[in-house]
């Protein structure tokens, strides 16, 4: 009765705070499922100990669909499972609406042992959703930086880690190499400065006589990892220290330039999914986009492409990491960690990496020759891209706080209002620094 009762006091309170950020659309469940996280932290989810012939099951939580879980999964829970036969793994797999089905298996105190997080990943942490992982990586004498790259830097809360990075790869510029090819133009290379990519993007967009464009330079339309990446390079950022700075003269710039080369040589607004159809069909010459498209893009007929860095001196962080629940008890805790360990190391990155249902964030396997010079579907690409733009990684200060996703979400809006010719670079500026001040404001 006593936990009914502050429940619902702490769902009003809870209900109060997130109409005013907004947060309507998570719906009662959602709102409900936060105002138990302190509650349900305290309780144990998993907290039935190992049977009496020592075996365990742990419940691995994960988003996408059953094509997700056999490409990127199901191989490494099998080796897993054959290395530890005491422990057991009961896969979850969230075809939508992933951050609300987590936070009320949370609220309803049944909260999966292991969780996959991305970005927002601190929303939960902030919560007091999941364990700190600093005592497992001290015991291990884990190396994070050295082992998955800058992005790892991304899963931490006030100084704690609370995920071990397992899918990884930051954005990468795809290239149609039959376009150059025609054109007598150089491809891209990690040398590549963001004016090496407009001018590129220039010159390889063409028009037929009546000035309608036949072929474009590049695509990339609202993708973070793009203006991001390049915003980073100029020296822009959206936040730093908990503070907005949108608002700065090298963002302006990001945005001016963006846009107008936008305007010049990028296909009409479209999402970053038309630009890959379009990139597909031979009609754009480069796409910036995010390194998952590999193996689509080695299955169309007659695309004749490869990849290079992302322009510029910075990558946007993307991927995902493994977190244990505070729920789980001490036996589900142990196992979870070995779970984690196992997925993230090497033996178990190289199974993601020959089945590039992904990308490995583990930096030994992004660089060993057998996973750059494997053949995709039938061909062979430049993967050692991919270690050197995940070493590329910045992670902005959006990324540091519960307000990730509310803020990238008004960011995302600005620039698409921005690319359609609604308003200009400043005004985009100037709203977004109002907006993304006002939401920090609120934590």
């Amino acid at each position: 009765m006593v936990a009914d009762a502050l429940f619902a006091k702490n769902l009003v309170k809870f209900e109060e705070e997130f109409a005013m950020k907004g947060w309507k659309k998570l719906g009662l469940a959602a709102m409900a499922a936060i105002a138990m996280l302190t509650l349900s932290s305290c309780g144990s989810g998993n907290a039935s100990s190992a049977s009496k012939d020592g075996k365990i099951t742990i419940e691995f939580m994960h988003w996408g669909g059953t094509d997700t879980y056999k490409g990127v999964y199901q191989k490494r829970i099998a080796a897993f499972e054959k290395a530890n036969p005491k422990i057991k793994v009961k896969v979850i797999t969230v075809g939508d609406n992933y951050d609300t089905k987590l936070l009320t298996m949370v609220a309803g105190n049944k909260a999966p042992d292991v969780a996959q997080v991305a970005e927002d990943g601190t929303g939960f942490a902030s919560k007091n959703a999941f364990i700190s992982l600093d005592s497992y990586i001290k015991d291990n004498n884990m190396d994070l930086q050295k082992t998955y790259g800058n992005g790892s830097d991304l899963y931490k809360w006030k100084g704690h880690v609370f995920g071990i990075p397992d899918r990884g790869g930051a954005g990468v510029l795809y290239y149609n190499k039959d376009i150059f090819d025609k054109a007598h133009m150089a491809y891209p290379n990690d040398k590549w400065t963001i004016n090496d990519f407009y001018r590129a993007a220039k010159k390889l967009t063409k028009r037929d006589k009546k000035g309608n464009i036949t072929q474009w330079g590049t695509s990339y339309a609202d993708y973070q990892a793009a203006w991001g990446s390049f915003m980073m390079t100029n020296g822009g950022s959206l936040v730093k220290n908990g503070k907005a700075t949108v608002d700065s003269p090298q963002n302006l710039k990001t945005f001016t330039d963006y846009t107008k080369n936008f305007k010049s040589s990028s296909i009409s607004y479209q999402t970053a999914e038309d630009g890959v159809n379009r990139f597909q069909q031979g009609k754009v010459a480069m796409t910036l986009d995010g390194m998952w498209w590999i193996l689509g893009n080695s299955q169309v007929k007659g695309l004749n492409f490869d990849i290079a860095p992302m322009p510029g001196k910075y990558s946007w962080s993307t991927g995902s990491a493994l977190t244990i629940s505070r729920q789980s008890d001490k036996a589900h805790r142990a196992a979870s960690w070995k779970f984690i360990k196992f997925m993230t190391d090497v033996k178990a990155q190289k199974i993601l990496g020959a089945s590039l249902g992904d990308i490995p964030a583990n930096m030994k396997v992004l660089e060993d020759p057998g996973f750059i010079k494997q053949k995709i579907t039938g061909k062979t690409y430049d993967l050692a891209t991919i270690a050197k733009d995940q070493k590329k990684v910045k992670i902005d200060g959006i990324f540091r706080g519960p307000w990730y996703s509310e803020a990238i979400t008004e960011c995302t809006n600005e620039v698409k209002e921005m690319l359609l010719g609604h308003q200009t670079p400043k005004q985009s500026i100037d709203n977004l620094q109002a907006k993304v001040r006002a939401i920090l404001n609120k934590y």
